[in-house]
Order: structure tokens, then sequence, then C-alpha cells
């Protein structure tokens, strides 16, 4: 491999807060713990304390709700609340009065769970999925592990205060954008109100959002017209804790604020530095598609082709990335590292590289770089490139200098040969 001059200059790249710092207005969030990304592949645009250790709160009923949809396959299923299911439960935590013995379908189950954050449905789903509460959390400890998420472990289903029971603000989104690529649960998410059925031991029941960026229902003063769901969490030692998502212009973005608390005029600071957050990287950010995938990188040799010696190389994607809105594309270097060269036949599509992004002297991403088109075989050229190929190999002049030796060796035994023919005949005569 090598690296190739290449024929344009693109960019795709991973900007990190640090870089922005000169370029947008300083933000500066009132929590423990925060974080802002790109709801569509993670991008983080702003952190602060991002991989401190947190107590997350009902922000855990996400991590709960993620392994429902995950392993669940009917939503209407109905499912019996089981004496076990309300062990250890508080009486001050947030509960819809779901009673053992209740049935309700997983559906409204997880309705009451993301909506109501209702404990004691966080424990029905949890033994529904896994048969306990303590296997339950033992497959939400395996799945953290597979989405990479480093600072969090997890002790309950719910949320409820225990000291080994933490994740954090980056953790905490990764499982926000997870949760998003649910349909059922996104819908579950964005609702300001909800009403479950009547049951075998209930009457219906009606209730609000805890979210209060997408609902004015429980409390004024916090509603913000592009959010669109997620969660809210709320204990003493975890503080006020808020996983918020938020659309605008065909971007949406995902805040995480762990630890909060009330602002001077008491208000929850939760909704306040979200909101606040959100705000700013709508204006700070904007979506860009950086690189076509048609866009040739570099050029590739090949021999033994038909109509041409090489191909144009570029990557399979096209890709966009949310980007400073002053953002400086002189700062944009791109390097190809492509093989040397390649052989006939090359087909589209084939991987022949790749290409690192670089800004502002600091790598960022590297992306596969692929032929752009179909490359023929020449057989003639094949075959002369091979005959040089067979000449250049040391096991080749071997052999050549073998077959000279035999020849020759040939050739003076005929001689010999004729001339003791010759003699004989001399003889004779």
């Amino acid at each position: 491999m090598k690296k190739i001059r290449v024929l344009s200059v693109v960019l795709v790249c991973v900007i990190l807060t640090s870089c922005f710092a000169s370029a947008i207005e300083a933000m500066d969030v009132n929590s423990k713990a925060s974080v802002l990304v790109d709801a569509t592949d993670g991008h983080e645009i702003y952190g602060e304390n991002a991989d401190a250790k947190q107590f997350p709160a009902s922000l855990t009923k996400l991590m709960t709700a993620l392994l429902v949809i995950e392993n669940v396959t009917d939503l209407q299923e109905t499912v019996t609340a089981q004496e076990s299911a309300f062990e250890g439960l508080s009486e001050a935590g947030s509960s819809v009065g779901i009673k053992p013995g209740e049935k309700m379908s997983v559906d409204n189950l997880l309705i009451c769970l993301l909506v109501a954050s209702a404990n004691e449905a966080a424990n029905i789903l949890g033994e529904r999925v896994s048969g306990s509460v303590p296997a339950f959390v033992e497959l939400m400890n395996s799945r953290a592990a597979e989405l990479g998420l480093e600072g969090t472990n997890f002790m309950n289903a719910n949320g409820l205060h225990d000291e080994n029971h933490y994740t954090t603000a980056r953790d905490v989104a990764k499982i926000a954008i997870e949760v998003r690529k649910h349909k059922r649960l996104r819908e579950i998410c964005a609702m300001e109100k909800a009403t479950i059925p009547a049951t075998n031991i209930s009457e219906e029941r009606f209730f609000y959002t805890t979210n209060s960026l997408i609902s004015r229902y429980k409390e004024l003063g916090y509603k913000y017209s592009h959010a669109n769901g997620l969660k809210t969490g709320s204990t003493t030692p975890a503080g006020l804790c808020l996983a918020a998502s938020a659309e605008y212009n065909g971007t949406e973005l995902i805040s995480v604020v762990l630890g909060a608390g009330r602002d001077a005029e008491g208000k929850k600071g939760s909704f306040v530095e979200s909101k606040r957050l959100l705000v700013w990287g709508f204006e700070n950010f904007k979506r860009a598609t950086l690189l076509e995938s048609s866009q040739p990188v570099c050029e590739v040799k090949v021999f033994s082709a038909k109509d041409r010696d090489y191909v144009v190389a570029h990557t399979p994607e096209s890709y966009s990335v949310l980007m400073p809105k002053d953002f400086d594309s002189s700062k944009v270097e791109l390097i190809a590292d492509a093989k040397d060269a390649l052989e006939a036949p090359v087909k589209k599509g084939d991987e022949i590289g790749s290409v690192l992004i670089r800004y502002d002297g600091r790598d960022y991403i590297t992306l596969p770089l692929i032929a752009a088109d179909d490359v023929e075989r020449s057989i003639i050229a094949y075959a002369f490139n091979c005959a040089k190929k067979l000449l250049k190999s040391p096991v080749s002049f071997v052999i050549l200098g073998v077959i000279i030796i035999a020849i020759v060796c040939y050739i003076i035994y005929v001689i010999q040969y004729n001339k003791r023919k010759r003699r004989r005949r001399r003889r004779y005569y």
C-alpha cells in the first residue's frame, strides 16, 4: 500500500468540541455531566464530564425498554404481574398502581414505563424478558457491554438508587440512540399523555408524561417546540436527569443532562439546561453532505488492462455530518492509502484501499476506497506481463540456466557423436 495524491479535497470527520471552541459561541451546562450528540450517527458536538460516573435514576428505563423491544416479538402479548415484581419498590417511587395478578399488554406496560415512569412496570417487563429481575439485570449489563458502555453498571431495572448502579452521560446518549432506532419506542417516548384501558383489576388509567420539554400538562415554562421525546429521571442522589431529543430543519439531536439542580428561580435544571443545550446545537451546527460517493478520490494503476491502465477510487457512500456553520474547509486534507497497483480484471466495488481524513493537522476518520468501474483484462497484455514476471523470477533464471546447459550439452554430445561416426566410416573404407 502507498499514499497517493488525491484528485480532490473532501471532508469526512467527527469534529470534537475542542476543535469548535474558537469557531462558535461557548457553552457551559449547569449540571454534573452533559453531552450533545447527533441522533443519526452519535457524533458528539459537546461534552462536559461526559465520562464521569453518575446515578441515572429513571433514565435506566431506557435500557429496560430497549431490551423489551429487542426480545419480545408480540407487543400485544398479555403479561400477568407477579408478586416478585413488587419486591424492593419504594412507596414514594413513581408508579401507576399496577397490582399483583393484574394483566396488561407489553405495549401498555412500555407506556407506563416510559411515559409515567412506573417502577413496577420495569420489574414486570424484566421478569417477562428474563424470568426474574436479577436475570434481567444481567442481560442489561451484557447488552451494555455490547454497546460499548464502559462507564455503566446496572443493579436494577427501574433506576432506584444503589451506590453500584451508575452510568455516564455519553453512555446514556448511546442507549438513547439505540432506543430511537425502534419506531414504537420513538412513538411512546413522544407521548404527551396516555390512556391505558381497564384491566382485570383496574379501571382505565390516564396520565401525562414526566417530560415537560414535550408537554405543558404537568409543568409550565419548559416546553420546547422542537423536542420530540425520551425520558426523565430523578432521585435525591442523582439529582434531576433528562435524556432529550429534538429535531429542527432535518437535523436531530440528543442531549443528556445528569445531576442538575434548580436555578435561582426554582426552575428544574434538567429541562432548562437541556433546552439551552439543544438550542445551542441547532444555532451553531448544521448537517452538510461533505463527500459524495461519486466523487473521485484517487487513481490506482491497473496492469493487463484492456482499455485503460488505471481505475478511479471513491468511497462506497455519501457522507454527511454535523459541522460548525462557519467551518473552514481550506484546512481539510485527504490522504489516500491505496494498493500500489492492481491486476486486471478489477470489479466495480472491489475494495482497493482507504482514505484518511485530516483536519487542521489532526486525524479524524479512515474510510474504505472502492473501484468506481470494471476494468477488463487484455489477454495479450496479460500474457506479456506473465512472461515479464517469469523472466524476472530467480527461479526462472535457474530453470533457464538448466535448459541452456542441457542444450549446450546436447549440442556437444551431437558433435562428438557425429565425429565418432565419421571415424568409423573411414575405417571401413
